[in-house]
Protein backbone atom coordinates (compact mmCIF):
# COMPACT_ATOMS: atom_id res chain seq x y z
CA UNK A 1 0.00 0.00 0.00
CA UNK A 2 2.71 2.51 -0.92
CA UNK A 3 -0.01 5.04 -1.52
CA UNK A 4 -0.79 4.60 2.25
CA UNK A 5 1.39 3.80 5.15
CA UNK A 6 4.68 4.20 3.11
CA UNK A 7 3.69 7.10 1.31
CA UNK A 8 6.37 10.24 1.75
CA UNK A 9 5.11 13.43 3.32
CA UNK A 10 4.65 15.79 1.14
CA UNK A 11 6.87 18.05 -0.11
CA UNK A 12 6.91 21.94 1.31
CA UNK A 13 6.75 24.43 -1.14
CA UNK A 14 9.60 26.29 0.16
CA UNK A 15 11.74 25.97 3.93
CA UNK A 16 10.80 28.25 6.69
CA UNK A 17 12.37 29.71 9.77
CA UNK A 18 10.98 28.17 13.08
CA UNK A 19 10.17 32.27 13.55
CA UNK A 20 8.06 31.84 10.71
CA UNK A 21 6.38 28.65 11.46
CA UNK A 22 5.47 30.70 15.14
CA UNK A 23 4.04 33.59 13.27
CA UNK A 24 1.58 30.79 11.02
CA UNK A 25 0.74 29.50 14.55
CA UNK A 26 -0.09 32.73 16.25
CA UNK A 27 -2.24 33.41 13.52
CA UNK A 28 -4.34 30.00 13.42
CA UNK A 29 -5.01 30.70 16.79
CA UNK A 30 -6.19 34.58 16.64
CA UNK A 31 -3.08 36.71 17.25
CA UNK A 32 -1.81 39.38 14.29
CA UNK A 33 0.51 41.26 16.59
CA UNK A 34 -1.10 44.01 17.63
CA UNK A 35 -3.88 42.60 20.08
CA UNK A 36 -5.21 44.37 23.06
CA UNK A 37 -5.03 42.87 26.27
CA UNK A 38 -8.58 43.44 26.89
CA UNK A 39 -11.24 40.69 27.92
CA UNK A 40 -13.32 41.40 25.29
CA UNK A 41 -10.45 40.90 22.64
CA UNK A 42 -9.37 38.03 24.56
CA UNK A 43 -12.33 36.24 23.79
CA UNK A 44 -12.88 37.43 20.62
CA UNK A 45 -9.48 35.48 19.67
CA UNK A 46 -10.41 32.46 22.04
CA UNK A 47 -13.43 32.17 19.47
CA UNK A 48 -11.58 32.71 16.10
CA UNK A 49 -9.58 29.86 17.59
CA UNK A 50 -11.84 27.49 18.71
CA UNK A 51 -14.01 28.17 15.33
CA UNK A 52 -10.95 27.30 13.21
CA UNK A 53 -9.90 24.32 14.92
CA UNK A 54 -13.43 23.04 14.81
CA UNK A 55 -13.42 23.82 10.98
CA UNK A 56 -10.14 22.16 10.61
CA UNK A 57 -11.79 19.05 12.54
CA UNK A 58 -14.68 18.74 10.45
CA UNK A 59 -12.34 18.92 7.47
CA UNK A 60 -10.56 15.95 8.42
CA UNK A 61 -13.24 14.09 9.74
CA UNK A 62 -14.64 14.55 6.20
CA UNK A 63 -11.60 13.36 4.05
CA UNK A 64 -11.62 10.07 5.80
CA UNK A 65 -15.12 9.55 5.59
CA UNK A 66 -15.56 10.72 1.76
CA UNK A 67 -12.47 8.46 0.86
CA UNK A 68 -14.47 5.48 2.88
CA UNK A 69 -17.52 5.61 0.81
CA UNK A 70 -14.73 5.22 -2.48
CA UNK A 71 -13.67 2.35 -0.79
CA UNK A 72 -16.62 0.81 0.65
CA UNK A 73 -17.65 -2.28 -1.31
CA UNK A 74 -21.46 -3.56 -1.92
CA UNK A 75 -20.99 -7.06 0.12
CA UNK A 76 -23.91 -6.75 2.75
CA UNK A 77 -23.55 -7.09 6.48
CA UNK A 78 -25.49 -8.45 8.88
CA UNK A 79 -24.17 -6.63 11.95
CA UNK A 80 -24.55 -2.50 11.89
CA UNK A 81 -21.80 -0.34 13.31
CA UNK A 82 -21.13 -0.35 16.60
CA UNK A 83 -22.77 3.04 17.76
CA UNK A 84 -19.52 3.84 20.38
CA UNK A 85 -16.83 2.51 17.67
CA UNK A 86 -18.29 4.69 15.34
CA UNK A 87 -18.43 7.60 18.10
CA UNK A 88 -14.74 6.83 19.11
CA UNK A 89 -13.56 6.50 15.46
CA UNK A 90 -14.72 10.27 14.61
CA UNK A 91 -13.23 11.68 17.29
CA UNK A 92 -10.17 10.13 16.34
CA UNK A 93 -10.31 10.63 12.63
CA UNK A 94 -11.05 14.31 13.14
CA UNK A 95 -7.63 14.58 14.56
CA UNK A 96 -5.66 12.93 11.57
CA UNK A 97 -4.35 16.15 9.59
CA UNK A 98 -2.03 14.08 6.90
CA UNK A 99 -3.40 12.88 4.25
CA UNK A 100 -1.73 9.67 3.99
CA UNK A 101 -2.96 8.81 7.34
CA UNK A 102 -6.20 9.92 6.35
CA UNK A 103 -5.99 7.22 3.69
CA UNK A 104 -5.00 4.48 6.18
CA UNK A 105 -8.63 5.81 8.64
CA UNK A 106 -10.78 5.64 5.66
CA UNK A 107 -9.75 2.02 4.22
CA UNK A 108 -10.47 1.15 8.07
CA UNK A 109 -13.81 2.45 8.49
CA UNK A 110 -14.55 1.11 4.67
CA UNK A 111 -13.51 -2.14 6.17
CA UNK A 112 -15.07 -2.19 9.52
CA UNK A 113 -18.32 -1.26 7.59
CA UNK A 114 -17.94 -4.24 5.30
CA UNK A 115 -17.22 -6.69 8.32
CA UNK A 116 -17.70 -5.08 11.78
CA UNK A 117 -15.77 -6.20 14.86
CA UNK A 118 -11.81 -5.91 12.15
CA UNK A 119 -10.68 -3.38 14.15
CA UNK A 120 -10.68 -3.26 18.25
CA UNK A 121 -10.59 0.44 19.70
CA UNK A 122 -7.64 0.06 20.89
CA UNK A 123 -5.84 -0.39 17.35
CA UNK A 124 -7.15 2.96 16.96
CA UNK A 125 -5.36 4.03 19.94
CA UNK A 126 -2.87 2.61 18.88
CA UNK A 127 -2.67 4.41 15.18
CA UNK A 128 -4.02 7.84 15.95
CA UNK A 129 -0.40 7.88 18.39
CA UNK A 130 1.25 6.78 15.29
CA UNK A 131 3.72 8.96 13.43
CA UNK A 132 4.37 9.04 9.90
CA UNK A 133 7.49 7.35 10.69
CA UNK A 134 6.71 4.99 12.85
CA UNK A 135 3.82 3.83 10.53
CA UNK A 136 6.67 3.85 7.46
CA UNK A 137 8.36 1.44 10.04
CA UNK A 138 5.83 -1.04 10.52
CA UNK A 139 5.24 -1.16 7.35
CA UNK A 140 8.41 -2.38 6.63
CA UNK A 141 8.42 -4.82 9.36
CA UNK A 142 5.08 -5.99 7.60
CA UNK A 143 6.84 -6.89 4.73
CA UNK A 144 9.43 -9.13 6.50
CA UNK A 145 6.74 -10.76 8.73
CA UNK A 146 5.32 -14.39 7.97
CA UNK A 147 2.66 -16.88 9.22
CA UNK A 148 3.63 -20.26 9.75
CA UNK A 149 1.61 -22.71 8.13
CA UNK A 150 -1.98 -22.26 9.22
CA UNK A 151 -1.52 -19.95 11.92
CA UNK A 152 -2.99 -16.50 10.82
CA UNK A 153 -0.79 -14.57 13.18
CA UNK A 154 2.23 -12.21 11.82
CA UNK A 155 5.25 -13.41 12.80
CA UNK A 156 9.35 -12.16 11.76
CA UNK A 157 11.16 -15.12 12.07
CA UNK A 158 14.68 -14.10 12.95
CA UNK A 159 16.60 -17.63 12.71
CA UNK A 160 16.22 -20.81 14.24
CA UNK A 161 17.79 -23.13 16.95
CA UNK A 162 19.07 -26.87 16.98
CA UNK A 163 19.41 -28.85 19.89
CA UNK A 164 22.12 -31.25 20.36
CA UNK A 165 21.08 -35.04 19.87
CA UNK A 166 22.53 -38.43 19.38
CA UNK A 167 24.02 -38.26 22.85
CA UNK A 168 26.37 -35.19 21.91
CA UNK A 169 27.57 -36.63 18.53
CA UNK A 170 25.51 -33.60 17.40
CA UNK A 171 26.17 -30.28 18.24
CA UNK A 172 23.76 -27.71 19.61
CA UNK A 173 23.62 -24.34 16.87
CA UNK A 174 21.35 -21.26 16.79
CA UNK A 175 21.89 -19.22 13.82
CA UNK A 176 20.37 -15.56 13.36
CA UNK A 177 19.61 -13.15 10.72
CA UNK A 178 21.32 -9.78 10.43
CA UNK A 179 17.34 -7.51 10.81
CA UNK A 180 19.27 -4.53 10.43
CA UNK A 181 20.23 -4.99 6.92
CA UNK A 182 16.66 -6.12 6.02
CA UNK A 183 15.25 -2.73 7.25
CA UNK A 184 14.61 -3.62 11.03
CA UNK A 185 17.25 -2.32 13.67
CA UNK A 186 16.56 -3.06 17.07
CA UNK A 187 16.13 0.31 17.51
CA UNK A 188 12.95 -0.19 15.60
CA UNK A 189 11.79 -3.49 16.90
CA UNK A 190 11.63 -1.32 20.38
CA UNK A 191 9.84 1.08 19.32
CA UNK A 192 7.05 -1.31 17.47
CA UNK A 193 7.38 -3.03 21.30
CA UNK A 194 6.52 0.45 22.66
CA UNK A 195 3.30 1.09 20.73
CA UNK A 196 2.26 -2.07 21.41
CA UNK A 197 3.03 -3.72 18.02
CA UNK A 198 5.19 -6.47 18.65
CA UNK A 199 5.53 -8.70 21.79
CA UNK A 200 8.12 -7.52 24.66
CA UNK A 201 10.22 -11.11 24.31
CA UNK A 202 11.71 -13.50 21.42
CA UNK A 203 9.71 -16.25 20.89
CA UNK A 204 10.22 -19.76 19.26
CA UNK A 205 8.17 -22.78 18.22
CA UNK A 206 7.83 -25.81 19.49
CA UNK A 207 9.86 -28.73 18.25
CA UNK A 208 9.15 -28.73 14.10
CA UNK A 209 7.99 -32.43 13.06
CA UNK A 210 10.91 -33.67 11.14
CA UNK A 211 10.23 -34.38 7.54
CA UNK A 212 7.42 -32.58 7.62
CA UNK A 213 6.42 -29.73 5.24
CA UNK A 214 6.54 -25.95 7.03
CA UNK A 215 5.14 -23.54 4.71
CA UNK A 216 6.38 -19.50 5.52
CA UNK A 217 4.30 -16.83 4.12
CA UNK A 218 5.49 -13.75 3.69
CA UNK A 219 2.96 -11.19 2.21
CA UNK A 220 2.07 -13.67 -0.75
CA UNK A 221 5.04 -14.87 -1.03
CA UNK A 222 5.17 -18.64 -0.49
CA UNK A 223 8.33 -20.53 0.92
CA UNK A 224 8.43 -24.70 1.71
CA UNK A 225 10.65 -26.29 3.52
CA UNK A 226 11.38 -29.63 5.54
CA UNK A 227 12.95 -29.91 8.92
CA UNK A 228 16.03 -32.23 8.79
CA UNK A 229 15.28 -33.49 12.23
CA UNK A 230 12.89 -33.00 14.90
CA UNK A 231 15.38 -30.80 17.15
CA UNK A 232 14.87 -27.52 15.12
CA UNK A 233 12.72 -25.00 16.48
CA UNK A 234 11.95 -21.23 14.80
CA UNK A 235 12.64 -17.82 16.67
CA UNK A 236 10.72 -15.38 15.65
CA UNK A 237 9.27 -12.13 16.83
CA UNK A 238 5.68 -12.24 17.23
CA UNK A 239 3.06 -9.33 16.40
CA UNK A 240 0.19 -8.41 19.07
CA UNK A 241 -3.79 -8.32 18.24
CA UNK A 242 -3.19 -4.84 17.32
CA UNK A 243 -0.59 -5.49 15.32
CA UNK A 244 -2.36 -8.41 13.45
CA UNK A 245 -4.89 -6.28 13.11
CA UNK A 246 -3.28 -3.44 11.01
CA UNK A 247 -1.22 -5.75 9.21
CA UNK A 248 -4.23 -6.54 7.50
CA UNK A 249 -4.17 -3.22 5.76
CA UNK A 250 -0.65 -3.10 4.24
CA UNK A 251 -0.78 -4.71 1.27
CA UNK A 252 3.09 -3.95 0.72
CA UNK A 253 4.53 -7.20 -1.48
CA UNK A 254 7.58 -9.05 0.46
CA UNK A 255 10.68 -8.21 0.82
CA UNK A 256 12.49 -10.16 -1.41
CA UNK A 257 15.60 -9.72 0.01
CA UNK A 258 14.24 -10.96 3.28
CA UNK A 259 13.35 -14.19 1.62
CA UNK A 260 16.39 -14.80 0.22
CA UNK A 261 18.43 -14.46 2.94
CA UNK A 262 15.83 -16.16 5.27
CA UNK A 263 16.16 -19.56 2.69
CA UNK A 264 20.10 -19.33 3.18
CA UNK A 265 19.84 -19.13 6.36
CA UNK A 266 17.71 -22.56 6.61
CA UNK A 267 19.20 -24.57 3.98
CA UNK A 268 22.02 -26.39 6.19
CA UNK A 269 18.58 -27.57 8.40
CA UNK A 270 16.13 -27.59 6.33
CA UNK A 271 15.50 -28.36 2.78
CA UNK A 272 13.59 -26.52 0.50
CA UNK A 273 10.87 -27.87 -1.44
Amino acid sequence: MTDKIMAAPPKRESSRTARQQAVTLARRIGLTGNDAETAGALAQRTEIRLKNWQEQRQQNLEAVVKQAIGLAGNAVSNKELDPDWQFQFCQMAEQIHNSSMQKLWAQILATELSLPGSFGLRTLETLKGMTQREAMQFARTVAISCQLNGDPSHKVVLGYRREAGFGGFSSARQETMNLSGQGLPYSTVLTLRDLGLLFATELETGPLPAKQPMLIRCQGHTMKFVPKSARLRLRYYRFTQVGDELARLITEPANEEYCESLTKLLLDDFLPQ
